[in-house]
């Protein structure tokens, strides 16, 4: 899946899996709901309709554009990750999908990825990047993602050099038979980060934890 491809990633995982599932260090995740065809793939699930105000009527209010969102305005391929409330300082991975319809996990289990069928960290919507919590054992490169709170930045650099900071907006554990798809993949309008590890309990018996721990962020500033 090409890297160039910004701003899809409710449509393109949905399309690949259709009625499957999104894996990143043996969880499962639901798919993103799908995208209606012919609509801005940066609308939100939650915008309405507003009936049009003549100007120059009595009762017009005045028209006040809204303000496009700040973005990366060449937004390079995502290649590290620095969050220093948690000492995290990776390079990263890019993750696409496997054979089955799940997302590749990072090669190297010390490396968070970013999923490049999404949008690029900056550009506008909810770029994903995931990780390992452990690995056989010891502390991976997301160990310690749920001690972040609201406030706490993480910046994005790209390939050509840009930098897009986040300020975390929250952070959210779920049984992975609860993952909450649509605030995970929904589209945004505005540039929008999603961290996710594994987290809860391991069970031995499945070789997997309990839960999914996801970080909000929203961005903050560029460079």
């Amino acid at each position: 899946m090409s890297p160039t491809r910004i701003g899809t990633a409710v449509a393109a995982i949905a399309v690949a899996l259709a009625m499957g599932y999104v894996a990143v260090d043996a969880w499962r995740v639901e798919a993103p709901p799908a995208v209606v065809a012919g609509t801005s793939p940066h609308a939100s699930v939650d915008e309405r309709a507003v009936p049009e105000v003549t100007a120059g009527t009595p009762d017009a209010a005045p028209s006040v554009a809204a303000e496009p969102p700040v973005v990366v305005a060449d937004a390079g391929i995502p290649s590290r990750l620095t969050v220093p409330a948690i000492g995290v300082d990776t390079s990263l991975e890019q993750l696409g999908l496997e054979a089955d319809g799940a997302l590749a996990t990072p090669v190297d289990t010390d490396l968070a990825g970013w999923f490049e069928g999404g949008p690029r960290p900056g550009a506008v919507g909810p770029a994903v990047i995931a990780g390992h919590v452990s690995w056989n054992g010891d502390p991976s490169v997301f160990f310690r993602l749920g001690e972040l709170v609201a406030g706490d930045r993480i910046t994005v650099e790209g390939d050509n050099g840009t930098e897009a900071t986040f300020a975390v907006t929250r952070v959210e554990q779920h049984a992975k038979d609860d993952f909450p798809t649509v605030s995970v993949y929904a589209n945004t309008s505005s540039p929008e980060l999603r961290l996710i590890t594994c987290g809860g309990e391991f069970d031995r018996g499945t070789g997997h934890f309990d839960d999914n721990v996801i970080v909000f962020a929203e961005l903050v500033e560029t460079a």
